[in-house]
């Protein structure tokens, strides 16, 4: 009889309640803070990141899992009596997690690595999907062709503070971010699953703008979409969530799932503090 379990990492950003709920394994990457290496959400809160950067004027480093730390993920995941897992990861183009998780192996343990080309919640929304999957009864070969088959059905959309930290941790061009700081422009970035990487969608100028542009992407996603995940979330702006909860507010109605999330640490290294966005998962 197939025991299916599901991995996720931090940066999917399941909270650690939440997961054990569910009962999905949560792989932490790491922070690297002056030299001082934590666990992401075990080790370090988000608030707790967010006040650091602030506190210090700076931006963190961040690495994945060490091989060790698969490994023993793996070994726990077998000896906890599952044959089968299904390990989702980061895009491949932020992390080398999909590649660390597609080498380690452990004999009797069936894996199959999935590379969400996504982040944060859209990541983490395709384990619980998979999950809700498990509980239906599907194999776990008719469960990795569905994920397979939704991997461009996850949206992700926020808006920066400063490009600063977006710049220093090389994800989008030094020049352009000479520019928007120069024009005190704020870029709304999404997450094409196509490529798995940071794509501009637009370059607005103050927070009324971004909020107005969010709201007619949102509306553009669920146009015709039945059943939906949605989710706010912000880098140590709760202020700005709360005014996107206000924005979104039958759009959350009618969602199947939501969740408001802090923005863990691994992510927020790359974006730093003033964060605010959304995404969403189409189901049917």
């Amino acid at each position: 009889m197939e025991k299916i379990a599901i991995l996720v990492d931090t940066a999917s950003d399941i909270e650690l309640e939440i997961a054990n709920e569910l009962g999905i394994y949560i792989l932490p990457l790491y922070v690297n803070l002056n030299g001082e290496y934590l666990k992401d959400r075990k080790e370090l809160s988000p608030k707790e990141f967010y006040n650091w950067v602030k506190e210090n004027h700076t931006s963190a480093k961040t690495s994945t899992a060490s091989p060790g730390d698969v490994l023993e993920m793996y070994e726990k995941i077998k000896a906890d009596g599952y044959n089968k897992l299904l390990a989702i990861s980061l895009s491949s183009k932020f992390s080398s997690t999909y590649n660390l998780l597609s080498m380690t192996r452990v004999e009797g343990l069936e894996i199959y690595v999935f590379d969400s080309a996504s982040l944060t919640l859209a990541e983490g929304y395709f384990a619980m999907y998979a999950k809700e999957l498990i509980e239906k009864g599907l194999s776990f070969d008719e469960i990795c062709n569905k994920l397979d088959e939704k991997k461009d059905h996850s949206r992700v959309f926020f808006s920066i503070e400063s490009f600063k930290h977006i710049v220093e941790g090389g994800r989008l061009p030094k020049s352009l971010g000479r520019v928007g700081d120069a024009l005190s422009v704020r870029p709304i970035l999404t997450v094409n699953p196509l490529e798995g990487a940071f794509k501009v969608a637009k370059i607005t100028r103050g927070e009324k703008k971004v909020l107005a542009e969010f709201k007619k992407y949102a509306k553009a996603e669920i146009e015709g979409i039945n059943e939906y995940y949605f989710f706010v979330g912000h880098g140590g702006y709760e202020e700005g969530a709360r005014k996107l909860e206000k924005l979104f507010t039958d759009i959350i109605r009618g969602a199947k799932i939501y969740h408001r999330v802090e923005i863990s640490p691994t992510l927020g290294a790359n974006t730093g503090p003033g964060l605010l966005g959304f995404g969403l998962f189409k189901v049917d």
